[in-house]
């Protein structure tokens, strides 16, 4: 970045390193990297890697772990999800409800 200090939605500097809050969608992450250009200032966070306006971002404290790490699920919690999402999928297909234009 070209040396201007950049603020979050609530006046606190951000800094490459510090946890942050998208509170649109609730994502947590730490800033990568802070950069401008010819549309303004964006900073990049580590869990969506997407760019961001600073003024929609707030510093946080911290962050904990179990926000920003993988979820593990064993083998019989995977086939209980496939099995219920296998019987909600419809098993047929009709055209009961298909309309015509013209």
């Amino acid at each position: 970045m070209s040396g201007t200090l950049t603020h979050d939605s609530e006046g606190n500097p951000l800094l490459v390193g510090k946890p942050v809050l998208y509170p649109a969608t609730g994502t947590r992450g730490y800033v990568l990297e802070i950069m401008s250009d010819e549309e303004g200032t964006w900073v990049l966070i580590d869990k969506t890697n997407l760019f961001y306006k600073p003024e929609v971002l707030r510093v946080v404290k911290e962050i904990e772990e179990k926000e920003i790490g993988e979820k593990m699920f064993t083998r019989e919690e995977v086939g209980e999800r496939l099995e219920k999402e296998k019987e909600a999928a419809p098993t047929e297909m009709s055209d009961v409800s298909v309309e015509s234009g013209g």
